[in-house]
């Protein structure tokens, strides 16, 4: 029987060109890692691994990205965190 996968296939994962759009809207990776907070390396591993697992960066992120729109750096930090853009409906 087949071993599943550990490498989270199945997760949702960040678009790849949506770390190449922060790129280009910060003028450069060195310039996005300095925004943030972080490394270079770190920015490489969050594109790598297809999502961020630190909270304060996911705002910081979307608020980069979309500066003056709160309902789309919302949306934007649910990817960025490895989350469906928006919330399931519950059911009644």
């Amino acid at each position: 029987m087949p071993r599943p996968r550990k490498n989270g296939r199945n997760r949702p994962r960040i678009p790849v060109n949506l770390v190449y759009r922060t790129i280009q809207v910060a003028n450069g990776p060195t310039a996005v890692a300095r925004a943030l907070g972080i490394s270079l390396a770190s920015l490489a591993r969050y594109r790598r691994e297809g999502r961020v697992g630190d909270a304060r960066i996911v705002l910081e992120w979307a608020a980069l990205v979309h500066p003056d729109a709160p309902a789309e750096q919302l949306r934007l930090a649910r990817r960025l965190a490895g989350l469906r853009a928006a919330p399931a409906r519950g059911r009644r």
